[in-house]
C-alpha cells in the first residue's frame, strides 16, 4: 500500500512561484495549501496537520526563519525547506542550525524540492508505520533501510545499483548504529531500500 501523502504548506509572496510549485506538487499526488505570508503560515500550521512547508525567507511581516522557528513549537513534526532568491552563508547556517531540510536558491529544479519533500514525509511515515519500516535521516534526505530477508543484491534494481555505486549490502534495525558511525561517503537507495558502499569500501565493518 502507498504510503499517505501528508499535506504541504507553500509560504511564499509571490505568486507566479507559488503557483507554479504548488501546481507541480498537486499534479504528482499530493495535498498542497498555499500562503502569502509568515502570520498566514502559523495561523495555518496551529489549525492543520502539514508534513511540510515550504517558506520563502524574504516575506512580508516576519520573515522565513522566524516562521519555521515559531512553526517547530507549534508543530514540531513538521518539516521545513527554505527557498531564496538572496542566499547567504550566514542565512544558510541559520536555517541548518534550526533543522530545515534544505535551502534552495532561486531558480531551482522542483526535482529538487520534491526529493526533499519525499524524503521528508518518509521520515515522517516512521511515526505511523512504527516497526513496519525503518528509515534514517542522511543530510538532507531520509531513507528507508531494508528489512526484508532476501539474499543481498536480489532486489530488481541490483544491478543498476552495483554498476553505478558498487557492492550492495542488505541491513536491518540492527544495524542502525553501525551505520551512523559510517563516513558521510555512505548512501541508502530510496528506490531499492537498500544500502550501498562505495566499491573502494565494501563493508560495513
Amino acid at each position: 500500500m502507498e504510503p499517505k501523502k501528508k499535506k504541504i504548506l507553500i509560504v511564499e509572496d509571490e505568486a507566479v512561484m507559488r503557483e507554479s510549485v504548488r501546481d507541480w506538487l498537486i499534479e504528482d499526488g499530493y495535498e498542497v495549501e498555499c500562503v502569502e505570508t509568515g502570520e498566514e503560515a502559523l495561523k495555518r500550521i496551529k489549525e492543520g496537520e502539514f508534513g511540510v512547508v515550504v517558506l520563502d525567507l524574504r516575506l512580508p511581516g516576519i520573515d522565513g526563519l522566524e516562521v519555521y522557528e515559531q512553526a517547530k513549537d507549534l508543530s514540531p513534526e513538521t518539516q521545513g525547506i527554505m527557498i531564496t532568491a538572496y542566499p547567504s552563508k550566514e542565512t544558510r547556517e541559520k536555517a541548518q542550525s534550526l533543522g530545515l531540510l534544505n535551502y534552495l536558491a532561486k531558480p531551482f529544479k522542483v526535482e529538487d524540492l520534491e526529493k526533499t519533500i519525499r524524503g521528508a514525509l518518509g521520515e515522517a511515515e516512521k511515526v505511523e508505520t512504527g516497526k513496519k519500516h525503518l528509515w534514517l535521516e542522511l543530510g538532507a534526505v531520509s531513507f528507508r533501510l531494508c528489512t526484508h530477508d532476501y539474499e543481498c543484491g536480489s532486489c530488481a534494481f541490483a544491478q543498476d545499483i552495483q554498476d553505478r555505486f558498487g557492492t550492495i549490502a542488505v541491513i536491518g534495525e540492527d544495524e542502525v548504529a553501525k551505520l551512523k558511525e559510517l563516513p558521510g561517503s555512505q548512501r541508502l537507495c530510496r528506490l531499492a531500500s537498500v544500502h550501498f558502499v562505495k566499491k573502494e569500501k565494501p563493508h560495513l565493518d
